[in-house]
């Protein structure tokens, strides 16, 4: 539907089980689609265009009282203005083990991980400077968080997570506003982008900007 607004998208889903899900969503963004095509305006300006593609696989497996949610996902973000381009590689994964200590309440540990692993150019940024750029770009993106907590299933496949979400590596990575998987997790991230950008002003609101959190949360 944001196609209206120069947001179109090309999305895939395929449910491989019961279990397990892989899904690509793809998004081609132009900024001043509104400017162009409902305001007139002639832009003089070549235009760029921001590309997005997120794929991801997903899969919740029991056994016994116990559950294992394995998450892989690699995203491409990029721009282009159709002569030029650069786009980056961005894998993070998590790996979800829970217990269930009734058939509705669920304690739970999970560790994430991500990199920006390379940068992708049609420029002439080549040799042993590019190659020391991406090189310091890894080392400074990683990034490592650990949550616990507790999930509460109301019904047959909705809940409620509480928990508390503890950086072990790469507080201060540029994908410390991607982290997380949740909507809390990004009301998060955009808070704390907010925060960055306004040079460390704070910003308390609880189980938001704390690492303290309430989540809605789905047995797949």
């Amino acid at each position: 539907m944001l196609d209206i607004l120069g947001v179109f998208n090309l999305n895939y889903r395929n449910y491989l089980n019961d279990n397990s899900v892989i899904s690509s969503q793809n998004y081609f963004i132009d900024p001043l689609f509104v400017s162009k095509v409902y305001m007139g305006e002639d832009l003089d300006s070549t235009s760029t265009y921001i590309l997005a593609s997120r794929n991801y696989y997903f899969s919740n497996y029991y056994f016994d009282r116990f559950s294992v949610k394995p998450y892989f996902e690699i995203t491409f973000p990029g721009i282009t203005d159709l002569t030029d381009y650069a786009f980056g590689i961005v894998p993070r994964a998590f790996i979800n083990v829970g217990y269930f200590i009734t058939d509705n309440f669920e304690f739970f540990g999970a560790l994430e991980g991500g990199v920006v692993f390379n940068i992708f150019t049609s420029s002439n940024a080549t040799g042993n400077e590019w190659d020391t750029f991406i090189q310091e770009l890894r080392q400074e993106s990683v990034y490592s968080t650990f949550k616990i907590g507790l999930s509460w299933y109301y019904d047959k496949y909705s809940g409620i997570e509480i928990g508390y979400r503890l950086f072990l590596w790469g507080r201060n990575s540029p994908l410390r506003f991607i982290q997380g998987f949740t909507t809390t997790d990004w009301i998060y991230n955009i808070i704390n982008l907010l925060v960055f950008s306004e040079n460390g002003t704070d910003i308390f609101i609880p189980f938001i900007t704390t690492d303290y959190y309430i989540s809605f949360s789905t047995k797949f």
